[in-house]
């Protein structure tokens, strides 16, 4: 009994490119290679690129104090850090195009998408909206974003924070938009919005200190220190961020304690 080979799934094509004549054969090899490799390209791509932070919380209940809290900040860093550098590169490019006399097409285009991710109405003045913009644009202090995420989700180990990973306690006012706390007043109809991942919580905290009205300012005292060519201090902006909690200027003294008894300042 002849032995049967085993057929590949490769023999029908080589079957057929040996038919083709030489260059048409060598034309069919090198689209089959270049297609494999814009396939792999594309997915260490999207591997090496993927945010950080696309994940749940870790559980950090089980750690003693220290240790808790170097976990929570290792773990939120590099999300924190990946949104800032992204704000940065944001904030170069509006800054190089302030500079410009005019914006070719293009230009124009991002400085649209740009005034719509950042609640500007661009409108018939540029130049004005840019200025808003400028406000706007900026990273928030890596001290502030971690101490406030401690603080308000108990060190990720909240309800609010192991449910739906809720790390600044922002309100939504939609049915079904998040978590119903347990003690919310009759009347109230809000929820704790809750989030796909920790990478999309995070997004959402720096784009409202940047963009709500609440945080005017916020953003004005960034603003000066960026003007002054000073360090962006998470103390300092701290303390312009008394609406942020229903404790006001009490909930700024803890948030800068904070920072300062876990030797966060100047990061």
């Amino acid at each position: 009994m002849a032995s049967m080979r085993k057929i590949s799934p490769v023999d029908p094509l080589r079957d057929q490119l040996r038919k083709l004549p030489r260059p048409a054969a060598y034309a069919g090899t090198l689209a089959v290679v270049l297609a494999a490799s814009i396939v792999i390209a594309l997915a260490l791509r999207h591997q090496v690129t993927r945010p950080p932070g696309q994940v749940d919380l870790p559980a950090f209940e089980h750690l003693e104090t220290s240790a808790m809290k170097a976990a929570f900040f290792e773990f939120l860093r590099p999300v924190v850090r990946h949104h800032n550098e992204r704000i940065a590169e944001q904030r170069a490019w509006l800054l190089q195009a302030a500079e410009k006399e005019s914006l070719g097409w293009f230009e124009e285009r991002r400085l649209r998408r740009l005034a719509e991710d950042y609640r500007v109405v661009l409108g018939d003045s540029p130049r004005e909206a840019i200025a808003t913009l400028k406000r706007r644009v900026d990273v928030v202090p890596e001290s502030l974003v971690l101490i406030q995420a401690a603080k308000e989700s108990g060190w990720g180990r909240s309800r609010f924070a192991r449910e739906g990973n809720v790390l600044f306690g922002e309100r939504c006012f939609k049915a079904a938009c998040g978590i119903v706390p347990d003690a919310r007043p009759a009347d109230a109809d809000f929820e704790v919005a809750r989030f796909p991942t920790v990478y999309d919580a995070v997004d959402s905290y720096l784009r409202t200190l940047n963009t709500h009205p609440g945080y005017l300012e916020f953003r004005r005292a960034r603003q000066k220190l960026r003007e002054a060519d000073e360090v962006l201090s998470g103390v300092l902006l701290a303390r312009h961020l008394a609406s942020f909690s229903e404790r006001g200027d009490v909930y700024v003294e803890d948030i800068v304690r904070m920072i300062l008894e876990n030797n966060l300042e100047g990061h």
